[in-house]
C-alpha cells in the first residue's frame, strides 16, 4: 500500500509510521509535517520506501502539486495541548480547523481525480466532552459536546469531512482515540510529565483532586488499530478507539511512584484545577471490537508506562 500521512513527525504520526515500515506490503510513505513545536524532528527513518515534505497541510498550492497517487491518506496532523487551546484558541483555530480545511478542499480535488482510495482520520474522545456520569459511556452515535477550543476544532474537523462526504463523495473513516501515551510524546502530556518529574526527584503538579478518569492506551496498540483500518479499504466505518484501562490521574501517578518511586508519594502537589476540567472520557469500542476481533492489546499499563520510563532516561 501507499500512503500519504499528514502529521507524521508527531507522537502517534512518527509510531504510526514505524510501524507500516516493519511491514512488506508497504510500498510507499510521504510523511508531510510542518515541523510544529511538538514534532519530533529528530525522526527520520532511513528507509527507500520514506520521503518527507516539509509543508504546512494548509498551504493548498504546494499540497496540490503532489503527484502520486495513494491508497489511504492518514491525517494526524492538529495541534493537541489542551491547556494551550484555553490560553492561546485563535492558534487552534488557525491551525485545526483552517488549515484542516484548505487540506479537504485538495483532497476534494485528488478525489475527482481518482488519486486516492480513502481517508482515516484521526479524530478524539474529547469531542463527546464529559461523561455524564462514571457509568456512562460515549459511541458512536453519541452527540458531541466539546469542553476546550481543542476538542471543539477536533469535532469541527469531523463536521467538515462529514459535509464532504455527503457533498463530494469522500470515503473516509473517523477514529476517536483515547489518551495514548508512550515514548516520542511531548514532555507538555500528562505522562511525560509525570515520569520527568520523578526522574528529577521533583514535585509532579496534579489538577484539583486528580480525580479526573482517563482511558490509557499504548501507542504501539493504538496504531495497529489505525492500520487495520486504512488496509481494509472498503471499511468506511467511524470507530471509537478506546481502552480497558480507566484509572484517575491520581491513580495514575500513585502508579509510576510505585513502579520508579519506591512507592513514595510525597511527591504529589496538588495545584488548583483547571476551568471546565473534564471529570471522564469514557468510550465503548465494541463496535471496533467487533470488525476487527483479531485485534487486542498487548501492552499493559505496567509495561507502557517502564517502556516510556526508560525512553526518557
Amino acid at each position: 500500500m501507499k500512503y500519504l500521512v499528514t502529521g507524521g513527525l508527531g507522537f502517534i504520526g512518527s509510531h504510526f509510521i514505524e510501524c507500516l515500515l516493519k511491514d512488506s506490503k508497504t510500498e510507499y510513505i510521504l510523511n508531510v509535517d510542518s515541523g510544529s513545536y511538538a514534532a519530533n524532528k529528530n525522526f527520520r527513518p532511513q528507509d527507500s520506501r520514506y520521503d518527507f515534505l516539509s509543508c504546512d497541510i494548509g498551504d493548498k498550492d504546494n499540497i496540490k502539486r503532489l503527484q502520486i497517487c495513494f491508497d489511504a491518506i492518514v491525517n494526524f496532523a492538529s495541534h493537541s495541548h489542551v491547556d494551550n487551546s484555553i490560553s492561546n484558541p485563535s492558534e487552534f483555530i488557525d491551525n485545526n480547523i483552517k488549515s484542516f480545511f484548505n487540506f479537504l478542499e485538495v483532497c476534494k480535488y485528488w478525489h475527482a481525480a481518482n488519486k486516492f482510495k480513502k481517508i482515516v482520520h484521526i479524530s478524539t474522545d474529547e469531542v463527546f466532552g464529559d461523561a455524564l456520569d462514571i457509568y456512562s459511556q460515549f459511541d458512536e452515535s453519541s452527540n458531541f459536546r466539546p469542553s476546550s477550543a481543542y476538542s471543539a476544532s477536533k469535532a469541527s474537523q469531523e463536521m467538515f469531512l462529514h459535509s464532504a462526504r455527503k457533498m463530494s463523495g469522500l470515503k473516509a473513516n473517523i477514529l476517536r482515540m483515547c489518551n495514548n501515551y508512550g515514548p516520542r510524546q511531548h514532555s507538555e502530556k500528562f505522562i511525560p510529565v509525570v515520569l520527568d518529574k520523578i526522574l528529577n526527584g521533583q514535585k509532579i503538579p496534579i489538577y484539583g483532586s486528580g480525580d479526573q478518569k482517563r482511558e490509557w492506551l499504548y501507542v504501539t496498540d493504538a496504531v495497529k488499530k489505525i492500520k487495520a483500518v486504512c488496509e481494509n479499504i472498503k471499511d468506511l466505518n467511524d470507530y471509537c478507539i478506546s481502552s480497558d484501562i480507566t484509572l484517575s490521574n491520581l491513580e495514575l501517578v500513585n502508579k509510576a511512584n510505585n513502579l520508579f518511586n519506591n512507592g513514595n508519594q510525597s511527591n504529589i502537589d496538588f495545584i488548583v484545577d483547571r476551568v471546565g476540567h473534564d471529570r471522564v472520557y469514557s468510550t465503548s469500542d465494541d463496535k471496533f471490537r467487533f470488525a476487527y476481533p483479531d485485534l487486542r492489546d498487548s501492552f499493559s499499563l505496567e509495561q507502557g508506562l517502564i517502556k516510556t520510563y526508560e525512553s526518557l532516561r
